[in-house]
């Protein structure tokens, strides 16, 4: 079994790797090494870098606005992104693309595709998960909170 990457793979890879050395800060050492006012100024600047390269949201179909990239051209990109120490989101909405984007995707209608995924990769919404009960915090196994449909209406 042979274990190597592609001739397409290592392409991609050489592509990746022009784009992170063209567009990371000269002697990058890292989110790490930034002030925190300096890496959310990095975050929000460096999302919009991703965006205009197709780079966030790699694996939603470029008609939606990502990447439209294959498995393992996925896996080459985070590689390369882990070895560069460069963050692959650019934010802090990670939820909105990687939990409700994705759900969008698999069962939004068409028209809240095209409204809310621009605005999500945009930055322009930003969005998070809030729930919890007594008894249960955050604990989404132990939510007691049910939704019962009665005729044509969902009764909490």
């Amino acid at each position: 079994m042979d274990l190597n990457y592609p001739p397409e793979a290592d392409a991609f890879r050489e592509k990746v790797r022009a784009f992170l050395a063209e567009n990371l800060p000269a002697g990058w050492k890292g989110i790490g090494a930034l002030s925190h006012d300096e890496a959310d100024a990095f975050r929000t600047q460096w999302r919009k870098v991703l965006h205009e390269h197709g780079y966030l949201a790699v694996n939603w179909p470029k008609e939606y606005g990502g990447g439209g990239l294959t498995p393992l051209e996925s896996v080459v990109l985070a590689e390369e992104f882990a070895r560069a120490g460069a963050p692959t989101g650019g934010s802090n909405d990670g939820f909105g693309i990687a939990m409700l984007g994705n759900t969008l995707l698999r069962v939004g209608t068409e028209e809240q595709k095209r409204h809310y995924l621009p605005r999500i990769l945009s930055g322009e919404d930003l969005w998070c998960q809030g729930y919890s009960e007594p008894a249960a915090g955050s604990d989404l196994g132990n939510l007691g909170c049910r939704a019962v449909l009665d005729g044509d209406e969902w009764v909490i």
